[in-house]
């Protein structure tokens, strides 16, 4: 036995009998080192092995691109299997006999109904004479077989009650087709299908199974008759959890360690026939706190590519807010004016399309250019408008960013650089607003334990990125005491997301600080003499937990004080329990949030 389990359920005992390392070392060879086993990770293109393999625990990590997980985890995302395949597989490979069935969701039927849906679609567009339009459709807009079936395109056909007739005939509920949004009734209470004369795009989740459609019209139709025509919200379709493509391009974006984030399906599906596998999108215009969770388990680069209109830039604008607020690298591919990714690729070519988006500029460089657009630098009102606009885009910025902007500003407004960084400098820095997850501490008196732990912090992120690693693993966030020490530590990760494993040397990292920052270092940061312990680290860690502990309890017992209702009250109550209880067992991740 390799995993310790307690073997309670089949998939431990699958787990306990298969050994990760001969079953990674397959597709990756392994070597001992030390406990773990090392080798190139399978998941992104690497010359120095970073990928680390524990046979006892029977889990893998990566130190670059960050996958994880345990043997399930790996056969899912390596030969690209939904659970319940890879279930099989490695039971198979166990040698161990088990009852499928006891695997499945509980909204199974539904995953089945909408799987049956998309093969009768499918049936339809590629093998009925009511296709044949549809598929020249399709060839007109770019779409090759192949594409066409790799992303399982269907037609649903203009009769009435074809689907109806055709699943339940197959032994499917009406109550299920009803559920899902497949079959509706009239006011006689005929049933009659939803999506008629569109060709359907299936929806899937994160592991591959079908949760919903959208159709579009290719026909032509009355003004009034919408082009994209959705699923309505079910058990297993929520909108706000939905990234369309999701399941195929995990792999792609580990390798290129970048997320390239779409506006429409057909954005998507053309990008991945011109070679660029890590496309998704959005399921309608906002983006939600559960798609930035999905998104920030795979990667932390995003890049923008929506339409080169002003709909499109506003949405650009839309979600590198989003985006801000949780942390990621953001870049954007701007499209011309009028033309949206499809049509960029239909019109200049693969080669191009994927030159942009490598070459996607900066959120700050979109902002400014885009700010610049909508400017009027005709009277000096409109250009000390422009020039604030800006001086409140680059605050948060780095001081070496903040100078290049400064020197593309001057030459916009035909002003003298040195006037414009000395009005930029006069006027009071905020708090960098890039970072909200930090939050000012209530705390009238800090103890000094807590800013001493602080400004060790420091030291040791800047002596080696392992723990800058190891303090991440403890603090989603952190709340903190001294505004100038968090800006420092920010500053450290800041460097190591640029260039991972990477040498801070402390005396060059001083320099690119702004000039409080490094009066602040030069004052409390003794790199040359410190003694450096790693019991000592830990210490720190111990009191950061304590001061965030006592944190989040000061703030809910302030919003227990203000609640009116009992029920809310007792609500802020188990919650303050809950986090004493987190404490005494040791448990859990530290979070300012009160949620």
């Amino acid at each position: 036995m390799h995993v310790k389990t307690r073997d309670n359920t089949p998939i431990e005992k699958i787990l306990s009998a298969i050994d990760i390392v001969d079953l990674i070392n397959e597709t990756t060879p392994l070597e001992k080192k030390g406990k773990n086993h090392m080798g190139l990770c399978p998941f992104h293109d690497e010359k120095t092995p970073s990928f680390s393999v524990n046979r006892e625990k029977g889990v893998y990590y990566c130190f670059g691109c960050h996958a994880s997980g345990n043997a399930l985890t790996f056969v899912k995302d390596q030969k690209k299997l939904s659970t319940r395949e890879a279930i099989r597989h490695l039971a198979e490979r166990a040698d161990i006999d088990i009852e499928l069935s006891s695997f499945e969701h509980k909204h199974q039927k539904y995953y089945d109904t909408n799987y049956e849906a998309m093969q009768f679609f499918k049936v339809y567009l590629h093998h009925m004479k009511e296709g044949e339009e549809a598929r020249e459709y399709l060839e007109k807009r770019g779409l090759d077989r192949e594409t066409i079936e790799r992303f399982d395109l269907g037609l649903a056909p203009g009769k009435r009650d074809a689907l109806f007739r055709a699943l339940t005939n197959k032994g499917i509920a009406k109550t299920d087709l009803g559920d899902l949004g497949l079959v509706n009734e009239s006011e006689a209470g005929e049933p009659y299908d939803v999506f008629r004369n569109r060709i359907m795009f299936p929806i899937k989740n994160e592991d591959g199974q079908v949760v919903g459609f959208s159709g579009r019209t290719y026909k032509e139709e009355k003004k009034e008759t919408a082009k994209y025509m959705n699923s309505p919200e079910s058990v297993v379709f929520k909108k706000n959890r939905i990234l369309y493509n999701i399941h195929r391009a995990r792999r792609a974006v580990r390798e290129k360690k970048r997320i390239v984030l779409f506006e429409g399906f057909m954005d998507v599906i053309m990008a991945d026939k011109a070679g660029l596998e890590e496309g998704t999108a959005v399921m309608g215009t906002a983006l939600t706190a559960n798609h930035a969770s999905i998104l920030g388990r795979i990667a932390k680069r995003i890049v923008l590519c929506f339409d080169g209109d002003e709909a499109g830039r506003k949405a650009v604008r839309t979600f590198l807010g989003d985006l801000g607020k949780n942390a990621f690298e953001t870049a954007v591919a701007p499209m011309p004016e009028g033309m949206d990714p499809d049509d960029f690729i239909r019109k200049k070519g693969a080669e191009a399309f994927l030159e942009a988006i490598d070459k996607a500029q900066s959120a700050a460089t979109f902002l400014y250019e885009d700010t610049l657009r909508q400017a009027d630098l005709t009277d000096i009102g409109g250009k000390e408008r422009f020039k604030e606009s800006v001086f409140r885009l680059i605050r948060p910025l780095s001081p070496t960013a903040q100078e290049q902007f400064l020197r593309r500003l001057a030459q916009d407004l035909g002003a003298s650089p040195d006037t414009l960084e000395e009005d930029f400098r006069d006027k009071k820095k905020p708090s960098r607003p890039s970072v909200p997850a930090y939050e000012k501490a209530e705390f009238p008196s800090p103890d000094k334990k807590f800013k001493k732990a602080e400004r060790g912090f420091i030291h040791y992120f800047l002596r080696d990125e392992y723990y800058v690693r190891r303090f991440l693993r403890d603090f989603d966030a952190v709340t903190y005491v001294d505004k100038q020490a968090r800006d420092i530590q920010l500053e450290i990760f800041e460097l190591y997301e640029m260039h991972p494993q990477s040498c801070i040397h402390p005396a060059l990292f001083a320099e690119r600080l702004s000039k409080k920052q490094k009066d602040y270092f030069e004052e409390h940061i003794r790199f040359k003499t410190y003694p450096y312990k790693d019991e000592e680290f830990e210490d720190f860690l111990r009191v950061m937990h304590e001061y965030v502990k006592e944190n989040r309890i000061r703030n809910l017992r302030k919003r227990k004080a203000e609640a009116k209702d009992i029920r809310e009250k007792i609500r802020y109550q188990k919650k303050i329990d809950a986090i004493n209880m987190e404490v005494k067992h040791g448990q859990g991740k530290n979070h300012p949030g009160t949620h």
